[in-house]
């Protein structure tokens, strides 16, 4: 995996191919960084990049989205599609609004595939702090549409998708990082 360095939150492409019967899918990492860093004028080089595939175990956690819904991680949201998976707090104001700013601009660019075939996934770092409302909120700033759901839940629930992922940040050492 490729964590950004120094970095409260990171993000991820990986696509389901499979769920098991105890909705642990297997995974497969893409380069997304290079979907969220590379101009998206440059598509052809995107397309072209390097894909390392990695098995993943994802729990199925309920967590809560910023409609208020209860939702379950793998079999309500993702729902075998390929899906962009970061990490966010609504109170972040150094790196999380370009990241959700690339990304509502890659949303754009994807058009109707949005919640059909791709699926984007913000989990909140800050379940404690990150309300459905709060995350509604951020959902409006940032465009935030179809195809698009911002999650939290339980600490142990998000910190334990958040490590399947390798995107735990423990928040009492947060400390804003600028690339």
């Amino acid at each position: 995996m490729l964590p950004i360095p120094s970095s409260p939150v990171g993000s991820w492409c990986y696509f389901s191919k499979t769920q098991t019967t105890d909705m642990k899918p297997t995974l497969f990492i893409v380069l997304a960084i290079l979907c969220l860093l590379a101009p998206l004028s440059a598509q052809d080089s995107v397309s072209n990049a390097p894909v390392t595939k990695v098995q993943l175990t994802v729990p199925d956690v309920m967590v809560v989205n910023q409609a208020g819904e209860k939702v379950r991680f793998n079999s309500d949201v993702i729902e075998n599609r390929v899906a962009v998976v970061t990490s966010f707090f609504t109170s972040c104001t150094a790196f999380c609004p370009l990241t959700e700013e690339r990304l509502s601009r890659l949303a754009k660019d994807l058009g109707d595939r949005m919640g059909k075939d791709v699926m984007f996934v913000s989990v909140s770092v800050d379940p404690k702090r990150d309300t459905p409302q709060k995350m509604k909120v951020w959902a409006e700033k940032f465009h935030i549409g179809h195809g698009w759901t911002l999650v939290s839940g339980k600490k142990e629930d998000v910190e334990t998708l958040l490590k399947s992922f390798g995107l735990y940040v423990d928040m009492q050492r947060h400390q804003s990082a600028l690339i």
